[in-house]
Parts: C-alpha cells; sequence; structure tokens
C-alpha cells in the first residue's frame, strides 16, 4: 500500500517526463537529457541517481519516433536490474533482441501487464504506437504518447480532417478509466491555431485532476496559452518554462 498520495513530475524534453510516486519512479518518453537552466533543474545525473535509489522503475516508450525513443534508455538497466521496461511493440519490430530476464514488455493496443501491484494497460494511438494507462491502486496516469487530434489545417482536405477527427475521438471511446488524476496530452504548436482543440476534447471529457501538456518540443509558451485558454474548466494545468522543472502535487 502506498504511504503517499504526493506526486512528484519532473519535465525532460517535449514528451519526456519522470513522475515519482511512492517507491515509483516512472519514466515516459525519455528523447534528449534535460540540460540544467536554473538552480533546480533535473540533470542526466540526477535522473540516474534517482533510477539507482528507487525500489521500482518503470521504463515507457509509446513508439519509436526519434522524439520519443532513444536506445540509451537499455543502459540504465546497470544502475537498477530490477528495472521494467513497457515498449510499443513497433519498438520490438524495430529489431530490439528480448532476453530472457522478463524486464521487457511489448504492448499493442489493448494489451495490459501487472507488475509490483501496477496495472498498464496500451490503448491506441492516431499516429504510430500506443498511448498508456497506469493503475496504482486508486491512483491512475495517462501518457498520450502521440494520440491526438491531429488537425493539419494548412495540409488537408475537409474529409481528411473528418477522418483525423473521427479516428481521435473513437480512440479516445476506447478508454474504460473515467477518473484520471495526471493525464499527459500533446498540445502541439504546429497544428497552429487549433493546437488546442484535441486537449480541450480530454479535458472536457474526462475532467483529470492534474492536466501537463506536453509534445511542443522548445516552445514551452504553448503550455501557458491552453491554461489561460481553459481556465474555466477549473482543472490545473501545468505551465512549464524550462527543461528539468519539478512540479509537486498531493492527490
Amino acid at each position: 500500500m502506498l504511504s503517499s498520495r504526493k506526486a512528484v513530475i519532473y519535465y525532460l524534453f517535449h514528451s519526456g517526463f519522470v513522475v515519482e510516486y511512492g517507491d515509483y519512479l516512472f519514466i515516459f518518453d525519455y528523447y534528449k537529457q534535460p540540460h540544467k537552466t536554473a538552480s533546480n533543474g533535473f540533470t542526466e545525473n540526477e535522473l540516474v541517481d534517482k533510477i539507482a535509489e528507487s525500489r521500482y522503475v518503470f521504463a515507457f516508450v509509446s513508439h519509436g519516433h526519434y522524439d520519443h525513443f532513444n536506445p540509451r534508455i537499455f543502459d540504465w538497466k546497470k544502475y537498477n536490474p530490477s528495472l521494467t521496461y513497457i515498449l510499443s511493440s513497433d519498438i520490438w519490430s524495430s529489431g530490439l533482441k528480448v532476453d530472457n530476464e522478463g524486464i521487457y514488455f511489448f504492448l499493442s493496443p489493448g494489451d495490459y501487464i501487472k507488475k509490483h501491484d501496477i496495472m498498464v494497460r496500451a490503448y491506441g494511438s492516431t499516429d504510430l504506437g500506443v498511448s498508456f494507462m497506469l493503475n496504482i491502486g486508486e491512483f491512475s496516469i495517462f501518457h498520450a504518447g502521440d494520440l491526438n487530434w491531429w488537425h493539419w489545417a494548412d495540409e488537408s482536405t475537409e474529409d481528411e480532417l473528418k477522418e483525423e477527427e473521427r479516428k481521435f475521438k473513437s480512440e479516445v471511446e476506447k478508454i474504460r478509466e473515467k477518473n484520471i488524476d495526471i493525464m499527459f496530452f500533446p498540445v502541439d504548436p504546429r497544428l497552429g491555431e487549433h493546437y488546442w482543440i484535441g486537449g480541450a476534447y480530454m479535458l472536457e471529457k474526462f475532467h483529470p485532476r492534474l492536466f501537463v501538456p506536453m509534445h511542443f518540443g522548445g516552445n514551452s509558451y504553448i503550455t501557458k496559452q491552453i491554461a489561460d485558454r481553459m481556465k474555466y474548466l477549473d482543472i490545473p494545468i501545468i505551465k512549464i518554462n524550462y527543461e528539468g522543472q519539478r512540479f509537486e502535487f498531493n492527490f
């Protein structure tokens, strides 16, 4: 049983985050090391220390795109032999060899695993790979990977835009869990004026207790924009200012 309902979140870069929760350390979509840009920034060395010191460590990769997957994550095993890798099945098809240690799990949409009192379920994406839902007792985390309402208005026909909307809403309807504590979701400035529509849909449908924007590269200003735009929902939305930034929440 977890003794704490406190979650500490570290922003790495793009869609990469670290979440500390009780005895657990979750690392999502690590792509490049954070640079220390402020006095309390989170560095690569600090990440390695946390991996070594934590009781249960899970590294998640939602898909094999370069901005979500860095093979150097497999070096972390030497710091903590009990580390568990939960990877989209397209990573397996990229040629990674599985050993017999039982630490690699390759999931396709609809698959799930249970380990160390964690339930992990893979849902679909509107691009490559999967999205992840984690349940630790009554606590839940959703990391969307590249699941988003990809409304490329300047590059698509009206029929293509309608199909993107249909695909997105169809995937979201498959999510069984209706109470989500932390939701990580793309807010991509490349979508122009439509950057917010996928996030708004998820906020209004699930009302997570905390919403964390991601998939914006170095354009962290977008996190303040969506927080301001969606403030009428009275749902906390993280505003990110720099790589390695730390956030603490009690649930």
